[in-house]
């Protein structure tokens, strides 16, 4: 993925922010609306979950042609998801924030579902 930042944004945050949206159709009618919570590289993500889980994790640092090669249900589902990561897409934090300002950043989000990455 290089040093690509990718978007990402909690499920359980996309419902407020969606309604703030509904709540102003004046400001959003007819327009497309990119959520993001935060954009980090791979390596900030695997800072982070270091960081919380207290165990090291690495950025694989593989390309997506490699990742669809090792032949896994879903490996060429994910391949495309980095390619579509390469091209950029058009994410607003700000305007993330503005529409649902306690929104989780990654850090909070691993902090409050430990539990689920035990498995790392």
């Amino acid at each position: 993925m290089k040093d690509i930042p990718m978007d990402g944004i909690s499920v359980a945050d996309v419902g407020p922010a969606v309604v703030s949206i509904f709540r102003s159709p004046e400001e959003f009618l007819g327009k497309a609306v990119g959520l993001s919570a935060e954009a980090l590289t791979v390596q900030q993500y695997a800072d982070i979950l270091s960081k919380v889980l207290g165990k090291v994790i690495k950025d694989a640092k593989i390309t997506p042609e490699a990742y669809e090669k090792l032949g896994f249900p879903g490996a060429q589902e994910i391949a495309n998801m980095m390619r579509f990561c390469h091209m950029k897409p058009d994410r607003d934090v700000k305007l993330t924030h503005r529409l649902h300002p306690k929104v989780k950043s990654f850090s909070q989000f691993v902090s409050e579902n430990k539990e689920a990455f035990k498995d790392l």
